[in-house]
């Protein structure tokens, strides 16, 4: 008997910023009954620990990627586990193996010698790997940020070009997040990054506005932070290496004369159109990884080795584990008449979702899920689910 335990995207962080992770009482809790599991291992599926939104990473300002990963130390660990000592004392009694599957935000992890030798020294059960392969049960787990183009690593012409979600990220802490903390309550710093639709957000600056009555467009203060973010060098970059054609014309939505409202009409409309199709571009790319699994090594510019990929001879696949997109799912279906799953846990971040004109709700929804595998080799899914909404949480911005 085995038992494997699927987590993705705590986020837990330094306490700094937009961290928000605080629900180390259900996490330690949880990793204590997994404990009794028979033979348990965890799988953290990408974005456990945020290095990309902490502290010593803002400090380093949008500088190159390359750079400031460079640079880092230890410290961003330790600032975690000074943070969260808890999580980390349920982590370090945990009796089985921990697979660390590394996401977007903990890239930085996976390239950097002294972050991963400091996690090593905490834990030394763990195992740091770029996706999670089980041959007994034929399931793969993956972040799933492969899959974005916003959120890929990119190799041309042997050059691998980092995200421009991370410097999108990067650029707004150190712009757009500042003007938020000296200006606004501490929720409102930690809420935007986590309205869902993403588009809702556009609403929420709105609202906010309304509001506080400070002097401060929301809106129109995003607009201008961003349309100077992609004019910088290395979003021009990110621009020229993906798109060479679009780069070309991008200035077209690089104006503050109708250029924005363009490009925000747009997305809009594409995003009405992924709604009403219901597309999940995460499960639509596991679907045809699972078709045809040797076509998953095109997405591992930047996280693996193609000849150690091969060596793997995935020659089919039972099922798919991912993140990143912070919305749980679990699906089952016949492909080439065999059964397949795929399964996104979710994340342990808060949503901030739209109820009705001028009100929206924070709460929680917290995904886990457990793979047994019993002494035939059959395979049982457990999932579980714990919501959390709080009355004083439902935010009227009429």
């Amino acid at each position: 008997m085995r038992n494997i335990i699927f987590i993705s995207d705590l986020h837990i962080g330094d306490g700094s910023s937009k961290d928000d992770f605080n629900q180390d009482e259900l996490l330690e809790s949880l990793l204590e009954d997994w404990k009794d599991l028979a033979n348990p291992e965890l799988v953290i599926v990408g974005d456990g620990f945020e290095i990309l939104e902490s502290s010593v990473v803002r400090n380093a300002g949008p500088d190159n990627f390359w750079e400031i990963l460079k640079k880092l130390d230890g410290e961003p660990i330790e600032n975690i586990q000074h943070k969260h000592p808890g999580v980390f004392k349920a982590l370090q009694k945990f009796p089985g193996k921990i697979w660390y599957v590394i996401g977007n935000h903990d890239y930085y992890i996976y390239k950097n010698e002294k972050l991963k030798n400091k996690l090593f020294e905490l834990f030394p059960n763990m195992e740091i790997v770029p996706y999670y392969y089980d041959e007994e049960t034929k399931v793969l787990a993956i972040h799933g940020n492969q899959f974005d183009s916003i959120n890929k690593f990119t190799e041309v012409n042997g050059e691998i070009i980092p995200p421009l979600g991370d410097f999108v990220a990067r650029y707004m802490m150190v712009n757009f997040d500042e003007v938020l903390k000296k200006n606004f309550p501490e929720h409102v710093l930690k809420d935007y990054d986590n309205v869902r639709p993403t588009l809702d957000a556009f609403l929420w600056f709105e609202r906010l506005t309304q509001i506080y009555e400070n002097g401060i467009d929301l809106l129109q203060l995003w607009i201008d932070n961003f349309l100077d973010m992609m004019q910088q060098d290395e979003a021009q970059k990110w621009m020229r290496k993906n798109y060479p054609n679009m780069s070309k014309i991008s200035i077209i939505f690089l104006n503050k004369i109708g250029g924005i409202k363009l490009g925000e009409m747009i997305v809009r409309t594409v995003m009405k159109f992924r709604k009403i199709k219901k597309v999940d571009y995460l499960k639509r790319s596991a679907i045809k990884v699972l078709k045809e699994p040797q076509k998953l090594g095109k997405y591992l510019d930047g996280y693996d080795d193609p000849k150690h990929f091969e060596q793997l001879n995935l020659d089919s696949l039972n099922g798919i584990v991912m993140g990143h997109n912070h919305s749980h799912s679990f699906d089952i279906f016949k492909l080439n008449g065999e059964l397949k799953f795929y399964l996104n846990c979710g994340a342990w971040k808060p949503v901030v979702e739209r109820r009705s004109k001028g009100i929206f709700q924070r709460y929680f929804e917290l995904f886990y899920a457990i793979a047994k595998i019993d002494k035939n080799d059959d395979l049982e899914i457990i999932t579980g689910t714990t919501n959390k909404i709080r009355r004083q949480e439902v935010l009227e911005l009429d």
